[in-house]
């Protein structure tokens, strides 16, 4: 499910007070290709208004692996969670191909703004509800999830990732870096599959090799060629 009509309104909402706001009081930055606006754990120092281009919204996970959470249009506000105290960034943000041109607001004429209009206060309360709901979601998804690799059950876990589930797109971002992990591990189940039995192969012809030697070294064996001998020279006449 996507979010609600309300949240959507609501967002659009706040999005437009921001702007307005921007509009008189920000600080324009102006991002070329790829360049960075912020990177995760920076501190948050206030919201950001996207004017011109496009934002990418990323990640990097234990693995190394950056995550596209989310690519933004003009009109995004960027960073909203810093009004409700955030202190560092929970993900990161650069411009896409095209780059960008966004309006930047410190956290205290952010607020200022928020606080004298009864409507953006509301909205900012509902996206918060909204997010807080999502992370249930993620948090219920990805145990399951865990859950199913853990048994084996990669039927399980390609169907549930498969399924509609939640419109957030943080979480439809991280379905897909699961499932491009769980192609990961099938592949390593492979390869150690046909190295295990590359090995037992080996081992059997090491096992035949060595029963060979033990025959042939036997006491009993060698007397066995030394009465074949003989009797094949008795045989001859010599």
């Amino acid at each position: 499910m996507g979010a609600t009509p309300d949240v959507d309104q609501a967002r659009q909402q706040l999005q437009q007070r921001l702007r307005q706001g921007a509009e008189s009081q920000g600080r324009p930055v102006q991002l070329q290709p790829g360049e960075v606006l912020f990177e995760a754990n920076d501190v948050s120092d206030g919201p950001y208004v996207l004017e011109q281009g496009t934002l990418r919204i990323t990640i990097r996970n234990p693995s190394g692996d950056v995550i596209e959470l989310a690519r933004l249009a003009p009109g995004a506000v960027i960073g909203e969670m810093s009004l409700l105290g955030e202190a560092t960034r929970s993900a990161s943000c650069s411009a896409a191909e095209n780059g960008a041109l966004v309006i930047g607001m410190g956290r205290s004429e952010a607020m200022a703004l928020i606080d004298g209009d009864p409507q953006a206060r509301q909205a900012l309360v509902l996206i918060l509800s909204e997010r807080a709901r999502n992370m249930v979601r993620f948090i219920h998804d990805f145990s399951h999830l865990t859950a199913l690799v853990a048994k084996g059950d990669y039927d399980g876990v390609q169907t549930l990732i498969n399924s509609s589930g939640s419109g957030d797109p943080a979480v439809k971002a991280a379905r897909e870096a699961f499932r491009a992990m769980l192609d990961r591990v099938r592949q390593r189940e492979a390869e150690l599959q046909t190295t295990i039995a590359t090995l037992s192969l080996e081992i059997d012809h090491q096992r035949a090799a060595q029963e060979v030697e033990s025959i042939l070294s036997a006491s009993s064996f060698q007397t066995l060629q030394q009465n074949s001998a003989d009797l094949r020279r008795r045989l001859r006449g010599e």
